[in-house]
């Protein structure tokens, strides 16, 4: 009897597990809730970073398709140069041969030669034009892109910014004196920076050259005009002949950074071309100032020199500047600085021991070539210098490419 009721109560347990197991809509337990929402947010995180990704390839696409059919003009300049650099790579023989001499490619011709893409693709919508003049100056051959798009941009060489202030005929500024654009005055927008240094415009030549000083002196630029023995003097009062001067001397090792001083980056040399440096002579009371008396006897091909004697006088806007030493010289005048004495590359006609110099108070006074001074160098830019930026204030200088 027993034994039935155990039989009984076995087979209705196993029916009820049956009916557990067998049930075709279990109860769903939390787990496997939160595993569902954890799946959701995965896919939503995903698509989030896919829809980003395609966002950031879609923009570099824009970008690079604008990029690749308008550069920018100076990118184009660029272009130009290293495209003309390539071709002479290969066609060295047609090459400027002779000091100062000039030959032009066309851009056209670099586009057809493949070395560069045509214009219309690199500045869609605009024409424009451009060549590159390639120019030997001294040992170097100089390559000087030109980009016309009209009034959109055209590249602009130095002289023409210069020339763009304006002529004046009174108070500071640019003034036409003896076939040449002078500044004068004290207020004058004539700053140029090159690499290593600041300069100061003094004229444009008649030949779109540009004349430049050194604006500020290092200490460490400092020697005599000359220290030679002078029998005339029976001691070492030196000569006041630049060709054969220790000032000479001292400027090439100057150019040629022979010196603790860094005057000119090659990059600036390659901006400069020889010029003739005017050494002739003097008297303190001659009232010249055309350079006439200066350049009555010149050193060819210099690269670097000194100013001379008319170059100061001529800065002063005061008109009791007449001769040579004149105290008023001083007065409106952007040259002078303060509490410094600078030679000048002229030396006094009377004699051959003395030369000129500018005193800490800013008029020209003799002294003998064996005065220890400071040296204000001047150099040439080549008419072909292009500006980048600037107005010419001290503030904002003229920035070259």
């Amino acid at each position: 009897m027993n034994e039935n009721k155990n039989e009984e109560k076995k087979v209705s347990e196993n029916k009820g597990k049956e009916i557990i197991t067998n049930n075709p809509n279990p109860i769903p337990t939390k787990p496997v809730k939160d595993n569902k929402d954890m799946k959701k947010k995965l896919m939503r995180m995903m698509l989030i970073v896919v829809g980003i990704l395609v966002l950031f390839l879609i923009i570099i696409l824009i970008m690079s398709f604008f990029k690749s059919g308008n550069k920018t003009y100076e990118e184009i300049e660029e272009d130009l140069k290293n495209a003309a650099i390539e071709y002479y790579e290969v066609q060295s023989g047609l090459l400027p041969q002779e000091e100062g001499e000039t030959i032009t490619v066309r851009a056209s011709t670099l586009a057809d030669a493949e070395l560069m893409k045509p214009l219309s693709e690199l500045r869609e919508g605009e024409s424009c034009s451009g060549r590159v003049e390639v120019t030997k100056v001294g040992d170097n051959i100089i390559y000087t892109p030109y980009l016309d798009c009209g009034d959109n941009y055209t590249t602009k060489e130095l002289y023409k910014a210069v020339l763009e202030q304006g002529i004046v005929t009174s108070g500071n500024g640019l003034y036409d004196m003896n076939g040449e654009k002078v500044y004068r005055g004290d207020d004058v927008n004539n700053y140029v920076q090159l690499d290593n240094a600041m300069f100061r415009i003094v004229k444009v030549t008649s030949d779109n050259k540009i004349l430049l000083i050194l604006n500020e002196m290092d200490s460490t630029l400092s020697t005599y005009y000359d220290d030679r023995y002078n029998q005339d003097r029976r001691f070492n009062s030196g000569f006041n002949d630049y060709r054969i001067s220790r000032m000479s001397e001292y400027l090439d090792d100057l150019y040629n950074n022979k010196l603790d001083y860094s005057l000119l980056s090659n990059n600036d040399k390659s901006k400069l071309t020889p010029f003739n440096l005017c050494i002739g002579k003097r008297t303190p009371t001659d009232t010249t100032n055309n350079n006439s008396l200066e350049c009555s006897d010149t050193l060819e091909n210099q690269m670097i020199g000194l100013l001379t004697a008319s170059d100061y006088m001529n800065a002063s806007l005061d008109t009791n500047c007449r001769a040579t030493t004149d105290k008023s010289c001083q007065n409106y005048n952007y040259l002078k600085l303060s509490n410094i004495d600078w030679w000048l590359v002229t030396g006094n006609s009377l004699n051959n021991y003395e030369s000129y110099y500018v005193r800490s108070s800013g008029y020209l006074d003799e002294n003998t070539a064996s005065g220890y001074k400071k040296v204000r160098p001047t150099v040439m830019l080549n008419n072909n210098v292009m500006i980048k930026s600037g107005s010419g204030s001290a503030s904002n200088p003229f920035i070259l490419k």
